[in-house]
């Protein structure tokens, strides 16, 4: 007979039956409340199972262990935050941020801005800087892609001696240190493409009133999570002044799209076409190369500054959406104050409503109305200047081949919406996943997409930044460097110089050759032995942070 036959309904009251039965209920109650205690939030100090459960295994059956790796050079924000000399206001006494005074308590200015779209003025007297560099023009008039034949991943015959070398370019620079022992590489800008950039950051700087020097930075899944993008996002606004969270997507385009210091909430009935998958046929994805699309009425998007020391508040929000002969009508407001806005137009064509108010903590809402279908791109949370904005417009799955989705026009039109002083090219994650990755036809892939952002705003500066270190697993156990993780950089690198862009060099400022095995076993690197940690990428934004820092203070001494 099993102890599951047995009825304790007619067991007398301190009989072992009924002990039995309260013992195991009790023992029941305690394993599911420790087994809780695991995965609740907020409750670490009362977990017991090890962070790796595999120390839990026989030691028969465990892998072998990891010796551990030390990086040299520590993160310390004081000393990047020191790299770069105070400039005197251009008005002695300007504090920082200049704060536009209250016009009222209840002050708040809304209207709806159309396109055509102008483009933005180039910051400081203009002199040979703004002058289109060398190789731009040739990618502005044609944007075609060549095929050289080695773009099959399954043709084992590929050929891949394109851009093997820096034949005929500079030498790269060698790696300095900071003063804490951080990797030093300097950005390769032998055309000065960033002094438009460094021009708008002095004048930050200098705390000339309503200053911003805005940057949008594009990438792919390291870029998705705002890890690399918030540690440059803080220590800019620290150092030169906060202006804002930026454009955030108007919804989430993966369950770990995040931006630091803000809380974004939105309704379920919303479509969500991206430049990955699912595509639209129209190529219009907006700045951000998604697209928000919904014929519901109630649907909504609600954002809500969290910052503590930055990204507290805000004075100026935006909304870019797409008009259309079928366009629906939004509501938007701050606060419970709401505005109506139609996206009807006789064509299609990019567009921004906006909003202003005296600066402080406000909760954004957008809520349809129906009547149509309502396409949104994105959101701006912005704050008066002087100060820093840093958009993060990374994707999983996305590869610089891919930008070829986008509508140029449509592009170029969000691209002037935005204005940016630098924009960031991040890629290269994603095609290192191919070992027999075509390098012409990837190089001419990416000429091509920086020849769309280019011809979008002549005179911008323009940015690459090579991809992380990548290893593979040998059939003897040793993590080595996949090899067309270098092929990518050296291809990134001549495009760069040839489009008149500047480079920096993520791979060689890791370490290069092996530095993801080491980065790995020091507890930088990820398990996939792609992707960092977050201690790894608040080292990569920093190293980028310092390169940045140390090519402005380069800049400075030749204009004061």
């Amino acid at each position: 007979m099993s102890l599951n036959s047995i009825d304790f309904s007619d067991a007398t009251p301190g009989t072992p039956a009924v002990l039995t039965s309260k013992t195991g209920r009790t023992i029941g109650g305690i394993v599911l409340v420790a087994a809780l205690l695991q995965w609740m939030p907020g409750l670490e100090p009362l977990r017991w199972l090890p962070a790796d459960l595999t120390t839990m295994l026989p030691r028969l059956f465990r892998a072998a262990p990891v010796a551990p790796v030390q990086i040299e050079g520590t993160v310390d924000d004081d000393s990047l935050l020191a790299m770069v000399p105070d400039q005197p206001p251009e008005t002695p006494g300007v504090k920082n941020p200049v704060r536009l005074p209250p016009v009222g308590d209840d002050a708040m200015t809304m209207y709806a801005q159309a396109g055509p779209v102008s483009l933005p003025p180039d910051p400081g007297e203009e002199g040979p800087d703004d002058e289109i560099p060398p190789g731009m023009a040739e990618a502005a008039a044609s944007f075609a892609p060549y095929d050289d034949g080695t773009a099959s991943e399954e043709d084992p015959e590929v050929v891949t001696q394109f851009f093997q070398s820096d034949a005929n370019l500079p030498a790269p620079p060698r790696v300095r240190t900071t003063d804490t022992g951080l990797p030093l590489l300097a950005i390769e800008d032998p055309q000065r493409s960033m002094d438009r950039f460094y021009r708008s950051l002095q004048r930050v700087q200098k705390k000339a009133p309503g200053a911003t020097a805005r940057v949008v930075h594009y990438g792919d899944s390291l870029i998705t999570g705002d890890y690399v993008t918030n540690t440059m996002r803080r220590l800019l606004q620290t150092r030169f002044g906060d202006a804002g969270h930026g454009f955030v997507l108007a919804g989430k385009p993966a369950p770990w799209y995040r931006r630091e210091n803000l809380k974004l909430e939105t309704s379920d009935g919303w479509s969500i076409n991206r430049m990955t998958q699912p595509t639209i046929e129209d190529g219009a994805y907006g700045l951000g190369a998604v697209t928000f699309r919904t014929t519901n009425k109630g649907e909504w998007v609600q954002m809500t500054p969290e910052g503590e020391d930055l990204n507290k508040t805000v004075s100026k929000m935006e909304v870019y959406y797409y008009a259309q002969p079928r366009g629906g009508q939004f509501q938007m407001g701050i606060d419970g104050r709401m505005i109506d806005v139609s996206t009807k137009a006789d064509k299609a064509a990019s567009r921004k409503a906006e909003i202003q108010m005296n600066e402080g903590h406000h909760t954004f809402k957008l809520k349809t109305l129906g009547n149509g279908e309502v396409r949104l791109f994105g959101m701006v949370m912005e704050r008066d200047g002087p100060g820093v904005v840093y958009d993060a417009l990374g994707l999983d799955g996305a590869r610089a081949a891919l930008l070829k989705r986008m509508d140029p026009d449509h592009w170029h039109d969000q691209i002037r919406l935005r204005r940016p002083d630098l924009l960031v090219l991040h890629y290269g994650t994603n095609e290192s996943q191919a070992e027999n990755l075509g390098i012409r036809t990837y190089a001419a892939d990416l000429s091509q997409q920086v020849g769309h952002l280019r011809a979008a705003l002549p005179g911008v500066s323009c940015l690459l930044v090579a991809p992380m270190d990548r290893a593979d697993k040998t059939e003897d156990g040793k993590l080595v460097t996949r090899p067309v993780v270098k092929r990518i950089v050296l291809a990134q690198r001549r495009v760069a110089y040839e489009q008149g862009c500047a480079f920096w060099n993520t791979w060689a400022a890791m370490g290069g050759e092996g530095s993801m095995a080491k980065w790995y076993k020091s507890g930088l690197g990820g398990g996939d032995l792609t992707h960092p940690t977050r201690g790894g990428a608040r080292r990569i934004g920093s190293m980028l942070f310092a390169a940045l820092m140390d090519g402005y203070a380069e800049y400075l001494k030749t204009h004061p």
